[in-house]
């Protein structure tokens, strides 16, 4: 018997909490909407981009008399022309250009790391201001076939550049 009356308090008592939660939960703003923005441009207006551009322009200096050198031997190659000592130009040119390749992605990695950070804490903190649940990238969401339209209205790509740092 006194299972049974603790037990019918404790009934109305977790149905109250439940339905205080419930009515909390609603009173609270749900964000519903979906938007999108073009992170190529976002990330190209960013004031640190330059970094960006300056490893880009070096890498290519440095890439193309590599690629330049590469072709002749290739072409050699595939033709079956090539001596054994144009064979090991090649290979050894090749590796040479993919070490240089992997550098130079490390260092765009590393200035992009700190742009796409900042860019995150922005497109977050926006989101929410303008009560979008999710933002996804534009040029991502056309070419996989995902977003097949999406109003202009949606677009936060200008509200999140206007809020980059100067």
């Amino acid at each position: 018997m006194a299972r049974m009356k603790r037990f019918s308090l404790f009934v109305p008592i977790l149905a109250g909490l439940l339905l205080s939660s419930l009515l909390v939960a609603q009173n609270q703003p749900t964000a519903t909407k979906i938007g999108y923005l073009n992170a190529r441009a976002v990330v190209e207006a960013h004031p640190q981009f330059a970094r960006v551009k300056e490893i880009q322009a070096k890498a290519e200096a440095e890439l193309k008399p590599l690629r330049e050198q590469l072709q002749p031997l290739d072409a050699k190659i595939r033709a079956g022309n090539a001596t054994a000592q144009e064979q090991q130009s090649y290979r050894t040119l090749s590796q040479n250009l993919q070490e240089s390749v992997t550098k130079w992605n490390n260092q765009q990695n590393a200035a992009l790391r700190p742009i796409t950070e900042d860019i995150d804490k922005i497109v977050s903190k926006v989101a929410q201001e303008q009560g979008f649940a999710i933002v996804l990238d534009q040029e991502v969401a056309a070419s996989s076939g995902l977003v097949v339209y999406a109003a202009q209205e949606l677009d936060i790509t200008q509200a999140i550049v206007r809020a980059l740092p100067k």
